[in-house]
């Protein structure tokens, strides 16, 4: 440590390191800026540290060799924007979890660690920003754990330490490092006193849901009290009531990323007066874990308050819940089915951002979604002001427009409501490019839009290279199926594409004028239109000879050529006998994530009708890769009773209450749709071993 913060800096070789977007030169600029007097500037000094020196929480040789700068900003009392400087050290020490570090990595964190003494001191800071800061790197020093959940209990009982924040960022880190050393008893003693004594309900808020988590954890005690939902709604009743301090503007823009979120979270909570709550309810929601039913009579009761802010704040918990565990949400989607329609504009957007992707488990906000779509006044608006509104379609300034939200909601919920308003964006001049995909969902029963559908078919642009608009009709009338036969002359006069091999193969014998495109398709140099144009070929015209010579074309190449073959293979079913042995070569083979093996196991079933080489294969891959679990369960279905080994699996799936395809920081819109669909695969498949 130096009184000079910058003692050293330009000796370092800068230009010779490197960070996420090449030289590190500019390092030494950023870490100036990191202290400049101007706000502006050091916002974008920081968005550059995040931005480049410790991309997306990676960790290079420049950024160990900023630490030690970044340590002396941390320690010196005149420096400005410290607290932002300990947070950016948390990050790069890896304190969020600290364990089985290598590399890099594992270097920034012991040069964290080492500062230990510093981080301790930092506790007692005048400046409660930099002390709330402080315990937020103290994770990253998991060897002195136990010692560290000893002195922040102490500072938590010190009377000098009155800022609620502070008071609150103390216990969840006292409550981590608890769980971290193997022993909460004190912790949880110290937090069971607060729930009745502390004159705060913000900070008996965060005591209960640390308990709550505390009580789920592995080492947490069989005898605790479980807390719940009718200890936190008074608490959470409380907060509104009261309202919590609000931060007043920061008055400047930067153009960075980290200036982008901070200003999007000055707009949404603009006009509020209980900011500080959202946080709250999110933490105690997330708090009760896998005790699904407690968090939904929780989030039902604070989206039936009368308080507005207390129903917007329910509302991304409630999203966050359903994406992630399985459960009966009629009620809690029903409610927030109706904050779309109850005026607020906030409330608005936010509910038909829980809705959009759920899928058949938005049906029970049917009924509101379709009112205020049909109550829209302005049906086209431009993304920039959908804010509390219900737009049928979306316009984009540098793409194709989009069909709405809530309408996309109301589609993918499978209301037959939702049908003539597709029907409307279907025939707008700039047609939506989802919007064929929208119809596709419901199959058969969009057979009336194949009119409109054929009009598009002839008058859509064919010259723009990113535009997959007439794909996306093409993939709607795949799932109409023979229904659609009438656009069968549109659909010949398309580019072959394989989304138009897909819709002649699902129109069937009555394609059969396409005959002369499917077998010039199948000498196509194209892996993936040769083998779409075969399978068509057999279930237009049944020819299997065609359909075995493409298969084998691609039979000898790689994981990706045969994937394709054995996919034919499988729709050609016993016409395929001849093949059943190189299936179950392939059904062997190694296979890091499944697909390989599964297809060929599932092509094996419908060639030879024999469950014994098939069923390991299926086991070996439902436990490799739990996104393959979909299909599988479609074999064990088409088995019937040959699958019945398969039965306590099947259970075991339908008794879990994780969605099967939750990963640790990851997310996908088809998140939810997708489980739903595992589930009701297996009940099928249940039935049919039965």
């Amino acid at each position: 440590m130096t009184d000079d913060l910058f003692t050293g800096l330009d000796k370092i070789r800068w230009s010779r390191l490197r960070h996420a977007y090449g030289s590190a030169a500019e390092v030494p600029d950023l870490l100036r800026g990191l202290v400049d007097p101007d706000p502006a500037v050091r916002e974008v000094a920081l968005d550059g540290m995040y931005g480049a020196v410790h991309h997306q929480g990676d960790v290079y040789p420049c950024t160990i060799a900023a630490i030690p700068f970044l340590l002396r900003i941390a320690q010196h009392p005149g420096s400005p924007g410290r607290a932002a400087v300990v947070q950016l050290l948390a990050s790069i020490g890896s304190a969020e979890d600290p364990t089985e570090l290598t590399g890099h990595h594992r270097r920034a964190n012991q040069a964290v660690a080492e500062a230990y003494p510093l981080w301790v001191t930092l506790l007692e800071d005048p400046d409660p920003e930099v002390r709330a800061a402080a315990t937020a790197v103290l994770p990253a020093c998991p060897q002195q754990a136990p010692a560290t959940v000893t002195r922040l209990l102490d500072r938590l009982s010190d009377e000098d330490e009155d800022d609620p924040t502070v008071r609150a960022a103390i216990v969840r880190v006292a409550a981590e490092l608890a769980r971290l050393a193997g022993d909460t008893t004190a912790v949880r003693e110290r937090l069971t006193g607060m729930l009745s004594t502390d004159p705060d309900p913000r900070l008996q808020l965060v005591a209960l849901a640390e308990l709550a988590e505390l009580a789920a954890s592995p080492s947490g005690p069989t005898d605790q009290p479980m807390v719940g939902v009718d200890d936190a709604l008074p608490l959470l009743t409380a907060v509104y009531q009261a309202g919590t301090p609000a931060t007043p503007p920061a008055g400047f823009e930067t153009g960075t990323l980290i200036g982008a979120v901070r200003l999007l979270h000055e707009q949404s909570n603009d006009g509020r007066r209980s900011p500080g709550a959202a946080n709250l309810v999110r933490s105690v929601s997330a708090s009760f874990g896998n005790r699904v039913p407690d968090r939904v009579r929780l989030l039902t009761a604070l989206l039936r308050s009368p308080d507005w802010e207390c129903r917007l704040d329910a509302l991304f918990p409630a999203s966050n819940l359903v994406d992630g565990w399985r459960g009966d949400y009629a009620e809690l989607i029903s409610l927030v089915g109706d904050q779309v329609g109850d005026g607020q504009p906030q409330l608005c957007s936010r509910a038909v951002q829980v809705l959009e992707n759920l899928g058949g488990v938005a049906a029970p906000a049917a009924d509101a979604l379709a009112t205020v779509l049909a109550a829209t006044a302005e049906r086209v608006a431009p993304h920039s002001r959908t804010t509390g509104q219900t737009p049928w379609v979306i316009e984009w300034a540098q793409a194709l427009p989009t069909v709405g939200p809530a309408l996309r909601a109301l589609s993918g919920a499978g209301d037959p409501r939702a049908l003539p308003m597709l029907a409307w964006a279907l025939d707008l001049e700039r047609m939506p490019r989802d919007v064929g995909y929208l119809v596709a969902q419901f199959g058969d029963r969009a057979a009336p839009l194949v009119p409109g559908i054929r009009r598009r078919l002839g008058d859509l642009p064919t010259d723009e290279p990113h535009d997959d608009r007439r794909d996306s009709l093409a993939a709607a009338l795949a799932r109409i199926g023979p229904a659609a036969a009438d656009a069968l002359p549109e659909l010949l006069d398309l580019p072959v594409t394989p989304a138009v091999l897909r819709a002649l193969a699902a129109i069937g014998p009555a394609a059969a004028d396409a005959l002369p495109v499917l077998r010039q398709a199948t000498t196509a140099p194209d892996r993936l239109t040769a083998t779409t144009a075969a399978t068509a070929l057999w279930q237009v015209a049944g020819d299997a000879d065609t359909a075995l010579a493409v298969a084998d074309r691609y039979l000898g190449g790689d994981e990706h050529d045969l994937r394709s073959a054995v996919e034919v293979l499988a729709e050609l079913g016993p016409a395929a006998q001849s093949r059943a042995g190189r299936l179950r070569q392939i059904a062997r083979r190694r296979d890091r994530f499944g697909w390989l093996v599964l297809a060929a196991a599932r092509a094996l079933w419908r060639v030879t009708a024999d469950p014994i080489p098939v069923l390991p294969v299926l086991d070996r891959a439902w436990h490799l890769n739990p996104h393959t679990h979909r299909e599988i369960v479609s074999v064990w279905t088409q088995m019937g009773p040959a699958a019945a080994d398969a039965r306590p699996t099947l259970v075991a799936e339908l008794g879990r209450v994780r969605r099967h395809n939750v990963t640790e920081g990851g997310y996908s819109s088809a998140q939810v749709t997708d489980d739903e669909e595992l589930l009701s695969r297996c009940r099928l498949a249940l039935a049919a071993i039965a």
